[in-house]
């Protein structure tokens, strides 16, 4: 089988531009140092502080795991350097949009970008040893003689945010990645996974990766698609992200 994942140029061009951020650069370069608890607590942050008074007020952060908050609290009583270049990063980044829908969305874009550079560059460093692999970044899916820009419409999608294949074990791996896993009206993106991995025959494992809880993810799932079969789809929340 032959699979190719054609990058889209400027959406690339756009999502390196928004990594390239100072503010962004750091925060990434965190978490990609960082494993089990600490990224944990790092991304959990990220997940559930969405404005800049978030960030003033986080022991009132509704869904911030309480064991995040007393985490939050030792570092900042032991004044821990890395806590504080994060917190400096995060709290630049969301105070340079101004706090209104139209901001927001703006930040949300340049959020969208942190988890999937964090997967991005952490399944580069997996497949380092194999150079054959091919690991892209906002590209369109070729299996065979199906191809996402032809049969795939742009209102519904044809990209994915990172593709993987091996030739060599005729193998790979899409990925759709969000900072929580808010999906009420994408079920469009679901379907696209899902045909991507049957026209593969099942050679393409399709994964939905969140800094969300696992449980979290798949709670909105059921409650946006109730009686929808996810059995296809691999979810992947902050537990399993902390060991990627």
């Amino acid at each position: 089988m032959r699979v190719d994942f054609p990058i889209d140029e400027r959406s690339l061009r756009y999502v390196e531009s928004m990594e390239d951020d100072p503010d962004i650069k750091a925060i990434i370069s965190i978490l990609l140092d960082k494993q089990k608890e600490d990224f944990y607590n790092y991304a959990s942050i990220i997940c559930f502080c969405y404005r800049e008074e978030d960030l003033i007020n986080l022991p009132d952060i509704k869904h911030l795991p309480h064991k995040v908050k007393a985490w939050i609290k030792r570092k900042s009583f032991d004044r821990d350097p890395t806590y504080f270049t994060f917190f400096k990063h995060l709290f630049s980044l969301y105070s340079g949009f101004v706090q209104t829908y139209e901001g927001w969305d703006k930040l949300g874009k340049h959020r969208s970008v942190i988890p999937e550079a964090y997967i991005y560059h952490r399944t580069k460093e997996r497949y380092a040893s194999k150079p054959a692999v091919k690991v892209e970044r906002e590209c369109f899916v070729v299996i065979d003689g199906w191809d996402s820009r032809i049969h795939r419409s742009k209102e519904v999608g044809q990209k994915v945010d990172i593709g993987v294949w091996d030739d060599a074990a005729q193998h790979g791996e899409v990925y759709e990645v969000k900072v929580k896993m808010y999906i009420k009206e994408k079920e469009h993106q679901l379907e696209f996974i899902e045909t991507i991995r049957k026209v593969s025959s099942r050679r393409i494992d399709v994964f939905l990766a969140s800094f969300a809880p696992k449980h979290v993810v798949l709670h909105h799932l059921r409650t946006f698609f109730p009686g929808r079969n996810l059995d296809q789809i691999n979810v992947l929340g902050v537990d399993e992200l902390q060991n990627l």
